[in-house]
C-alpha cells in the first residue's frame, strides 16, 4: 500500500472513530474550556515526579485490567452498534447510513434490501493514556486515586508539551484530549453516536470523576507498556496541592 493510500485509510479510520483531524494537525484539543485539571496519586514521590517534569505515561490496556472497579473499566475504548431493522436501497440516506454504520457499503442500484440487528464492534486495541479529573475533590477520589495531588494549570500547553517530548520517544498516529463523556458506549439505528472512542464511559459506576483525558494512538498499538516520560517542557505547568 503506498503512503498516499495509507495516510487515506487512517484518516478514515480515525474519523470513523470520532477522532477527526483539526486543520491537517495530529493533535486534537476535544475541550473548549482551559480550567485546570488534577492527578491524584497514592505515593508522594509520584506527584513531585510530576512537578519535576517526568510523566507516568498509562495504557489503556493497563486500565482495563484494574481490580479496582471504580479504576478498572474491561470496555475501555470500546462501543457497540446495533442497526436494528431496517428496509430500503441506494436512494434511501437512512437506510445508507444505517448501513455504513454496520460496515456496509450501498453502491448505486440497490433497492429492496433488509438489516436485521447487525452488530458491528469498535474498538482501539490499545494506546497511551494518562487520566486526570477537571474537579478537585479529594473526599471522592483520594481513597480511590491516592491523596497526593498535583494541578496541571494550562492542560492544553501541558498536552501539547507531553505529545511533541512523546513524539520523540515513538511514532504517534494521533493526540486527543477532552473530557470524558458519561454516555451508554451501545447504541443502535439513528441514534447519535456516544461520542469519540476512548472518551465515552457508562454514568452509572464513573460519572463522579469527571475525567479529563489525554490519549496519544501509537503507529503500533500491540506490545507497548506503560513508561515513564522525561518531558522537562512541561515544568511550571504543575504544581502539587497538599
Amino acid at each position: 500500500m503506498g503512503r498516499k493510500s495509507r495516510l487515506k485509510r487512517e484518516q478514515r479510520e480515525m474519523k470513523a472513530l470520532g477522532l477527526q483531524e483539526q486543520s491537517g494537525n495530529n493533535i486534537v484539543f476535544l475541550s473548549k474550556h482551559h480550567y485546570p485539571v488534577y492527578r491524584f496519586f497514592y505515593e508522594e514521590w509520584q506527584a513531585d515526579a510530576l512537578v519535576s517534569g517526568k510523566v507516568w505515561i498509562s495504557t489503556l490496556e493497563a486500565c482495563r485490567a484494574y481490580e479496582d472497579p471504580k479504576q478498572g473499566d474491561s470496555e475501555e475504548a470500546k462501543e457497540t452498534y446495533n442497526s436494528g431493522h431496517a428496509v430500503g436501497g441506494s436512494n434511501d440516506s437512512a437506510f445508507v447510513e444505517i448501513a455504513r454504520r454496520s460496515g456496509i457499503n450501498i453502491g448505486p442500484g440497490c433497492s429492496n434490501m433488509s438489516i436485521s440487528n447487525n452488530i458491528k464492534i469498535s474498538s482501539l486495541l490499545n494506546a497511551y493514556v494518562l487520566c486526570t479529573t477537571s474537579q478537585f475533590s479529594p473526599s471522592n477520589l483520594s481513597e480511590t486515586f491516592g491523596k497526593y495531588c498535583v494541578e496541571i494549570t494550562d492542560p492544553k500547553k501541558f498536552f501539547i508539551a507531553v505529545s511533541r517530548c512523546l513524539e520523540k520517544v515513538t511514532v504517534i498516529k494521533k493526540s486527543v484530549a477532552g473530557e470524558v463523556i458519561y454516555r451508554d458506549r451501545n447504541y443502535t439505528g439513528l441514534e447519535r453516536p456516544p461520542g469519540p472512542i476512548g472518551f465515552v464511559k457508562p454514568p452509572d459506576k464513573y460519572a463522579e470523576q469527571k475525567e479529563f483525558r489525554f490519549l496519544w494512538i501509537p503507529e503500533t498499538m500491540e506490545n507497548i507498556k506503560p513508561f515513564l516520560l522525561n518531558c522537562h517542557k512541561i515544568l511550571g505547568l504543575c504544581r502539587k496541592i497538599t
